[in-house]
This record gives C-alpha cells, structure tokens and sequence, in this order.
C-alpha cells in the first residue's frame, strides 16, 4: 500500500470517463496526504453478507499492489489455505519503491534520490518475503513484478505501448533482480503479458484482487490489468469460464468500517454498487499469523502504524463485482 498515490474524488471510467451500471469507476485524480480513518458504522442494515465458499481442489492466485496488501487484505485467509495444503501464490505488481514519506522516514533523508528509491523496493520486498513466511508461503510461491509504484495508471492510460520512466527510481524497467522478467519494459502492454504468463503458468481457479472501485490508483489499476489478462485468455479458452473472481478493498472512504465497542470485526459498506460481499471467520492462530506478518512491514508501520493495524481484524470481507463492469474494464484496450 503506498500512501502516496491514494486517490479522492469522482469515480470515472478511466478511458471513456463513463459510468457502467450503476457504479463508477475512480478517477485518475489529486492525491490526498493520508489516508481515512477507520468508522464506526451507525446502527442501520448493513449490506446482506454470504460465506466465503472456494471450490474444490481450489488453486489461488492473489494479486497485490503493493507489499502488504496481501497481508492486509487476504493474510488470514492465505494462512488458512497453505495450512489446508490448497495452492497459493501471491503477485506482487510494485515493490512500493515510490513512497516518499517511508523513504525519508525510514532513511533518515530530506532529499532521496532515485538510488535511495529502488532501495526501499529492495527493502519492501525483504519485508514481503519475511510477512509472507508468517503466513506459510515460500520464497517460490511469490512473484515480484517490479513494475513503477504510483504508475500503473499511467501504463493503462498513455504508455500501453509506449514506455514510461518512474519518477521516483528514474527506471524505464524492472531495477530488481528477482523480478520475473527484469527484461520487459514500463509499458501497459507488457504488464498485461507478464500477468497472463502467471495466470497461464499457474491455472488457477480463484484470483483474489482489488476492487476495481478501490480509490487508489495503484490498487485500481491492478484490477483492470487483472481483468484484461483473464478475458483474453478466457477468450482463448486458456482459462476456464467459472473463474471465480474475488476482490478486496484498502483505500475507500469509511474503510475498514467497524463498530463499536469492540472495532474488531470488518463490515460491509453500503453505497458500493455492482458488489456482493462474502465474509470468511479468522482463527486466533490465523489471525496471529497475520499480526506477524504486518509487523514484518517495518518501513510501513513506522509512517501508516494506526491505519494499517485497523485491519486486524476476526474476519476478513471479499466482494464479488457484477460481471458486466469487469467486461467493460476488458473492453478498454
């Protein structure tokens, strides 16, 4: 999660600036300097919430945006399925190496260079390695894509063919060496094709990304890049029809939502069109693996401890998007 790109305002369809059914897809707009506090719902009916269900014999392939989203959001559940012996495998699409405020926090600088950038994406990637064990996964079930932290937007909107330079490293491609394929470009393009080749290597039969309506740009934009990649090769029959597609929310106003007295447990938000929710119950074991997870997350706990803490909670909520907003996300490019 990288606070710097967390986005405010109207909710657009990113190329057409339409709405779709209902719901709005977030704008590619100002960013704001911190990120909402958790709310207490007030009494009222909540949106109706259905058990998580997985198929059978369930392989899951979880996109984060940036490390430790995947702890935020799905670090309970992850822990449960490699405990269950189910195939995981987490992709993460940046290495946060765009975040201002950690680097000069966590180095000590006023003034960080592109060098001190990529060296952060080195130190959250060590982090994520270390979170991720926690959970049970290995080094072997991660995949690093090392893609610019707060331009995935732009890959989607300007640079799909054409490359684009990181502001923060100064780097036109992957800087890491443990990426999955340091020789590709910044370019939408070739984003799209290396999450295909994971999707196609990996066959899963659940993906776990963001919610498309997350108001984060980063976090946005991995669901479309996502959602490309799977209608293509859906298309191609590369991928079954059934796929079933769950999404997750970071950055959204009055989230993580909870009640009081105990703030303890995730509530779903009404107001978030084209989503059904489902919730899945955490374990004190799981939930415990999660908190040691997060607290891997050092140069992110020193600058955003309170709002990422919310989310340690005794349940974890997923959302289904309608199917026709993720054809029109598909229907972009």
């Amino acid at each position: 999660m990288g606070r710097r790109s967390f986005v405010v305002g109207l909710a657009v369809l990113v190329a057409a600036g339409a709405m779709i059914g209902g719901g709005r897809i977030p704008a590619l707009g100002a960013e704001a300097s911190i990120a909402p506090n958790a709310a207490s719902l007030p009494p009222s009916s909540p949106p109706l919430v259905s058990p998580l269900a997985l198929p059978a014999q369930a392989r899951v392939l979880v996109f984060s945006p940036h490390p430790d989203d995947e702890t935020l959001a799905v670090g309970g559940l992850i822990y449960r399925l490699v405990h269950r012996r189910i195939p995981v495998h987490v992709v993460f699409v940046t290495n946060g190496d765009g975040y201002a405020e950690a680097v000069e926090e966590d180095f000590a600088l006023h003034k960080p260079t592109d060098a001190d950038y990529v060296a952060l994406g080195e130190l959250r990637q060590r982090e994520a390695i270390a979170a991720t064990k926690h959970l049970g996964l290995r080094k072997r079930d991660l995949s690093f894509l090392g893609f610019p932290d707060g331009g995935l937007a732009e890959l989607w909107r300007a640079h799909w063919s054409q490359p684009y330079t990181s502001p923060y490293t100064k780097e036109d491609s992957p800087p890491y060496p443990d990426t999955v394929n340091p020789d590709v470009g910044y370019d939408g393009r070739d984003l799209t094709s290396v999450i295909s080749r994971l999707l196609r290597d990996f066959r899963p039969s659940v993906v776990i990304m963001p919610h498309p309506y997350d108001r984060h740009l980063d976090h946005v934009h991995t669901a479309y890049f996502v959602t490309e990649a799977v209608d293509a090769l859906q298309a191609k029959g590369l991928l079954p029809a059934d796929l079933r597609i769950l999404t997750y929310l970071v950055h959204y106003p009055s989230w993580p939502a909870v009640r009081a007295p105990l703030f303890d447990r995730f509530l779903p938000i009404a107001g978030l069109t084209d989503t059904a929710w489902t919730e899945t119950e955490i374990s004190p074991a799981e939930l415990e693996a999660k908190r040691a997870a997060l607290a891997e997350y050092k140069s992110q706990l020193e600058v955003m401890n309170g709002f990422l803490r919310r989310f340690m909670c005794k349940n974890e909520l997923y959302e289904t998007v309608d199917r026709q907003i993720l054809a029109h996300i598909a229907s972009v490019h």
